[in-house]
């Protein structure tokens, strides 16, 4: 009994049991584990976790550098449309809204 009672606190412990899967997902996981892991559902949630946290680490990533091409590039946004920027040959900036040539030197 004592032996059985440490099959059991061990299998407790690796053992993981969902509930409340929707039928046509727990349909796709377990033909996916059939197919390619040969039935072993924990190598099975081992690889979509796997490829989860890699493709949150990629779209990350992603936006982080979208972020620095548009800084670099950049791109004027609505607020600053209206305001037109020239760089002198000395390296000041002018700063012209609308129409107006009266521009603010930098």
């Amino acid at each position: 009994m004592e032996e059985i009672n440490k099959i059991k606190q061990r299998l407790s412990e690796v053992s993981l049991t969902m509930s409340r899967v929707p039928p046509n997902v727990k349909r796709e996981f377990m033909d996916l584990a059939n197919a390619e892991f040969c039935g072993d559902y924990g190598l099975c949630f081992k690889n979509v976790w796997d490829n989860f946290k890699l493709w949150k680490m990629l779209f990350e990533n992603m936006d982080m550098k979208l972020d620095i091409i548009i800084d670099k590039l950049n791109i004027p946004n609505e607020k600053s449309s209206d305001k037109k920027v020239i760089k002198t040959f000395t390296g000041r900036r002018i700063e012209l809204e609308g129409g107006n040539q009266n521009g603010n030197i930098e």
